[in-house]
């Protein structure tokens, strides 16, 4: 039996949907699974990085019917549908298991929705991080990590308000190729996005604007502090003890620094991502 698994990424976007598809992904060691995403590059890392098998990039989410039949298994977790096409999908897959953080999103009839925020007839609660993160670790890291995407560029900002605060920079993977450089000098030491896995759990202290790197670093242990707006998060960051920040400000974030605490993993054991795809299995 084919699981497949479909996550939305490009560069305005970063790879957070990737992230914790991944991480339920991985729970699925006893079936063949199949990744696919948004573009190749992000496949490309999934597979180099992440540790998945088997990825291909798609370039658009209708795609997913020339590689699944009908009556596959998919776990989608992307918002790319509009009504018609998500029950169409619905009636395609002999199931169809979707991932969604917004606390608005009800689940639709047909399908199974894991969300970390719903309960009911057709939810499966979990808050996907990927079990490596809860591993014990060394901690000696003072990391900022933007996220994946900048594209803006508001790093290139950000940056020279960094240069007191003794911090390592973690690349994001999207970055445009002369930002790290630009921006090396302000941090006491760069590392490339390939190192992602090892640095996190490495972190004694996480300062980031993207919230699903945020969550990992907390289940890590770190003391984790996150300044961007990612409204689905923010219970979920609020219940393990993630300080947000808001608006990114040296003033704040100096305060932020002294008033941080080691994350509470209690939350994020009680919806593990093994839980959920236990719950999957059973429905399978």
């Amino acid at each position: 039996m084919t699981i497949y698994f479909y996550a939305k990424t490009d560069n305005r976007l970063g790879l957070d949907r990737l992230r914790r598809t991944v991480a339920l992904m991985k729970e699925f060691k006893e079936f063949d699974t199949y990744l696919m995403t948004t573009e190749f590059r992000s496949a490309t890392y999934a597979k180099r990085v992440l540790g998945v098998k088997k990825a291909v990039g798609i370039e658009d989410f209708r795609n997913v019917g020339t590689i699944c039949e009908r009556g596959d298994i998919l776990v989608y977790d992307s918002d790319e549908h509009n009504e018609t096409i998500h029950q169409e999908m619905i009636e395609y897959f002999g199931k169809f298991f979707r991932i969604s953080y917004n606390p608005e999103d009800l689940v639709k009839l047909g399908e199974h929705l894991i969300s970390p925020h719903i309960v009911g007839e057709g939810v499966i609660n979990g808050v996907l991080v990927d079990r490596r993160y809860f591993a014990q670790s060394q901690k000696s890291k003072r990391v900022f990590f933007y996220g994946d995407s900048d594209y803006e560029k508001k790093l290139l900002e950000i940056a020279p308000q960094l240069k007191d605060f003794n911090l390592d920079l973690l690349e994001g993977f999207y970055f445009f190729v002369d930002v790290a450089d630009k921006v090396a000098p302000y941090f006491s030491e760069k590392y490339e996005s390939e190192e992602y896995p090892e640095i996190v759990p490495e972190s004694m202290l996480f300062i980031s604007h993207s919230a699903q790197s945020a969550l990992e670093a907390a289940a890590s242990g770190s003391k984790v502090i996150y300044f961007g707006d990612d409204e689905d998060y923010l219970p979920i960051l609020q219940k393990v003890g993630v300080l947000h920040m808001g608006y990114f400000d040296t003033q704040k974030l100096q305060e932020a620094i002294l008033a941080a605490k080691v994350a509470k993993r209690e939350y994020l054991d009680a919806l593990s991502v093994e839980k959920v795809a236990n719950a999957i299995k059973d429905r399978l």
